[in-house]
């Protein structure tokens, strides 16, 4: 791939969401620095699954790198965001027009300060259109709390290396447990078509795709 013919995709529409929302998404676990208790990745060229040292949790999107089709899509979507100089103008011309919303990462996570600030970035060029992602890489957010437009709705994903920040700065977060039982005694709202998760309701609970072993 030259850096004449570099592209990135969309996924979608998404056949769960009522509106039309697609996804920008990247290689699971090798794209998330800061994952731990579900760090899942797959091999490029064999799909086959390696689990982190401290995982508690499957991670439903590198489960779905089983498939070769949806390997290719996030890596080469990772590839071109690596050689591009200017990852802004890389992205945001391929975002689907009739995208009403879309999820930041449906697979992977910032992996670096800038690739974070182009999609605040991608945000502000986009007013009418609604951005959200999930993060455990909360110390590039940390860094431009101040920067973050209205309609990016960013949270923090509990369970990764980073989590003392979430406190530190009363952040957004979402908790993933293993039943819906134990998230309903959290007392936590609980997300099932991520209304909390693109709205500023505050934190809420997740429950746990794979459910208990």
């Amino acid at each position: 791939m030259s850096k004449t013919d570099l592209k990135v995709t969309f996924s979608g529409p998404m056949r769960y969401y009522r509106d039309t929302v697609y996804e920008f998404n990247l290689p699971a676990g090798h794209t998330c620095p800061q994952a731990h208790e579900c760090l899942m990745k797959a091999d490029r060229e064999t799909g086959k699954m390696t689990n982190g040292p401290s995982q508690r949790f499957r991670c439903y999107a590198a489960a779905a790198e089983r498939f070769p089709a949806v390997r290719d899509a996030r890596w080469l979507n990772l590839e071109a965001i690596k050689k591009a100089k200017d990852m802004v103008g890389l992205i945001n011309p391929a975002i689907p027009k009739k995208a009403t919303r879309i999820r930041i990462h449906g697979s992977g996570d910032f992996f670096k300060q800038s690739y974070f600030d182009a999609w605040i970035e991608i945000a502000r060029l986009n007013p009418d259109k609604l951005f959200w992602a999930f993060t455990k890489s909360v110390q590039f957010w940390v860094k431009r709390l101040d920067a973050i437009p209205p309609n990016l709705m960013i949270q923090a994903s509990r369970g990764g290396k980073k989590d003392h920040l979430i406190e530190e700065h009363a952040l957004k977060s979402a908790t993933v447990f293993r039943t819906l039982d134990e998230a309903v005694r959290s007392g936590l709202p609980i997300d099932v078509d991520d209304k909390y998760a693109c709205s500023n309701q505050g934190s809420f609970a997740l429950v746990d795709n794979f459910g208990p072993d």
